[in-house]
């Protein structure tokens, strides 16, 4: 992952003078999403504007030690929780910052940035799923055997 904390970090800075724009047209891609969760207003995405970028620029600077990332992540992704976050919802979250660093970022929007940031909101969402639903990608050796014993019969 740190092969591309660079790239993340230069578009974090290059959104930071006017994140409050970032935050406005990104819950605008909220509201026409069909996300189901509750999220916050427009006015308190922006008033906490802010804040959101802090938390997302101490996760991106500490990608390359996911032993530090993982509780600060966990503890936030607590909220996403409270507003009874699907894991639909996640990747409706992680589509629409997409889009949004894509629109904000416009030429600045690299092939690099965008595999960083493809990356990087993998993890996330992995995590998120991991985290909150119990959900993973990876099969057990055990249900995998059972999958090709089935087969066989």
């Amino acid at each position: 992952m740190n092969t591309y904390q660079p790239q993340l970090i230069k578009s974090l800075n290059a959104i930071k003078p006017n994140f409050h724009a970032f935050t406005a047209r990104f819950h605008g891609k909220l509201e026409a999403s069909a996300i189901t969760m509750q999220y916050p207003s427009a006015a308190y995405f922006n008033e906490k504007s802010y804040i959101l970028y802090c938390v997302l620029e101490r996760i991106v600077r500490h990608l390359d030690n996911p032993s530090s990332v993982a509780p600060f992540l966990t503890h936030h992704l607590q909220y996403l929780k409270k507003m009874n976050a699907t894991a639909k919802d996640i990747t409706i979250l992680c589509d629409a910052f997409y889009d949004t660093l894509s629109e904000h970022l416009g030429r600045l929007f690299t092939s690099q940035t965008q595999s960083a940031w493809q990356q990087a909101l993998r993890y996330f969402e992995s995590f998120a799923n991991t985290a909150l639903f119990k959900k993973s990608n990876v099969v057990s050796l055990e249900q995998k055997i059972s999958e090709l014993r089935s087969n066989k019969l």
